[in-house]
């Protein structure tokens, strides 16, 4: 029976050093014993092209090289070509150089060593990353995604994942285990404020990265109920979460000065968190799909199924399209009742405001 063909693997040298490439393509070529396919970019242009006609495995870029430079080139793989994979190599093994690029989306960072040594040791790690590399599914780009898509996909698909999520100022990641959301931290925020903080967020970047045990679980909800609440915030336009300004310092006072309360306008003040007291969200149908607080369970459900009774009244009386919502804000609080064909959703908070002096 004849031996099984192992399939060439397609790596991409990009190095403005024509001497290096020619090394590589040689060196690297009978190395692999002709499992390796080399192709081969002088600058950033050249190796679009390459890439617009062909996906490989990897991407080995150097570090340095004119007009775009190897961080620069990797940052624009980021955005043009998310999946790829990109291994930076360079003469400049700084610890700076390192955490730059591996911050950016390099899956490794190799010293480049012109030595037997040297390329026998980037050999075998170059090798063994692509023959780690998953060949199957589906590979491609989506522009304009949201994070709360990515979560959902995750979710949905029972996945166990970390979704590291950063802007030019802030950086926050996600925990996903076995399809539940069980940890979020960003800046000095953690569980559902932190959540709910990078949901908020207009506009970033976001890497999926293997799961791994975050410090202690700190979100326990239901992940539909949490993708709605902060879509809720998010649309009332809610910034109290915002992890940069999570950090800033407090605004000083005069002795005898008193902070605005809740209870003066019946609304909350931006600065004042928010306690969840209770979460009901059921299916359609009525079946409990997740519950947290609810001393009366009963009486919530009931409320629930007569809010949706007097929204069906209220259609069939004034025709000016479906009933979404109904919100009840109190001098101490707010409660919230969806009610949509497929899902069923109560919330109760509890203004927090922070304690005089």
């Amino acid at each position: 029976m004849p031996a099984e063909t192992t399939k060439r693997r397609l790596f991409l040298f990009v190095d403005d050093d024509t001497d290096f490439l020619t090394a590589a393509r040689e060196v690297f070529g009978g190395m692999s014993r002709g499992t390796w396919e080399i192709t081969t970019a002088e600058n950033h242009s050249q190796a679009l092209a390459q890439l617009a006609r062909q996906t490989p495995d990897l991407v080995v870029l150097d570090y340095n090289m004119p007009v775009m430079d190897g961080l620069e080139f990797l940052r624009l793989l980021r955005r043009t070509h998310p999946a790829q994979q990109v291994v930076m190599l360079t003469s400049r093994a700084d610890e700076q150089t390192r955490k730059a690029c591996l911050e950016n989306g390099a899956t490794l960072f190799l010293e480049k060593l012109l030595t037997p040594q040297g390329f026998e040791g980037a050999f075998a790690a170059l090798d063994a990353l692509a023959a780690a590399t998953p060949r199957t599914g589906f590979r491609g780009m989506m522009r304009q995604v949201g994070l709360q898509d990515v979560l959902q996909m995750e979710c949905l698909g029972r996945k166990s994942s970390v979704l590291e999520v950063f802007t030019g100022r802030s950086r926050g990641r996600i925990f996903i285990h076995d399809g539940s959301i069980v940890h979020a931290e960003a800046g000095a925020l953690e569980g559902e404020v932190a959540l709910y903080s990078l949901l908020a967020w207009r506009g970033g970047e976001f890497n999926l990265q293997p799961f791994s045990e975050p410090p202690r679980a700190t979100i326990s909800g239901h992940y539909e109920f949490l993708l709605m609440e902060a879509a809720r915030l998010r649309d009332e336009g809610t910034t109290f979460f915002e992890p940069e300004r999570a950090q800033a310092p407090v605004e000083a006072t005069s002795p005898g000065a008193v902070r605005p309360s809740a209870t003066e306008s019946g609304a909350p003040p931006a600065a004042v968190p928010v306690r969840i007291d209770e979460v009901l969200l059921c299916s359609g149908a009525g079946e409990v799909l997740h519950e947290q607080g609810s001393a009366a369970l009963e009486g919530s459900l009931g409320l629930l199924g007569q809010v949706e009774q007097q929204a069906l009244q209220l259609c069939n009386l004034v025709p000016a399209g479906r009933f979404d919502r109904l919100e009840i804000i109190t001098r101490t609080g707010r409660a919230v009742c969806q009610v949509q064909p497929h899902i069923r959703l109560l919330v109760r908070t509890t203004w927090q405001p922070a304690a005089q002096a």
